[in-house]
């Protein structure tokens, strides 16, 4: 994905999106930005699902709760150092 992809804007500052479908069910999506092209996104995604991630990443805030699930489960917290098993005997 883009390098603005995942990131979501409150105030994304886009006045208009265009989408060119492709014959191999992929889109090319550019939004263009009011302060001008140095801002604009046009981004590739190769089907449908990918077309509407792109849109609610770049145009929408998250769901409450949706940006925790798809950051996953936490690490599980260290509890002192790993202890690894001694070898066992040579040829066994």
């Amino acid at each position: 994905m883009a390098e603005h992809a995942k990131k979501k804007h409150a105030g994304h500052g886009y006045t208009h999106t265009h989408i060119e479908h492709h014959a191999d069910n992929s889109h090319t999506v550019h939004h263009v930005h009011q302060d001008g092209p140095h801002k604009d996104v046009k981004s590739a995604v190769a089907d449908h699902d990918g077309l509407m991630d792109h849109m609610m990443d770049h145009t929408s805030m998250p769901n409450p709760g949706e940006a925790e699930a798809q950051a996953g489960p936490a690490a599980p917290a260290a509890t002192g150092p790993v202890v690894m098993p001694a070898p066992g005997p040579a040829g066994v």
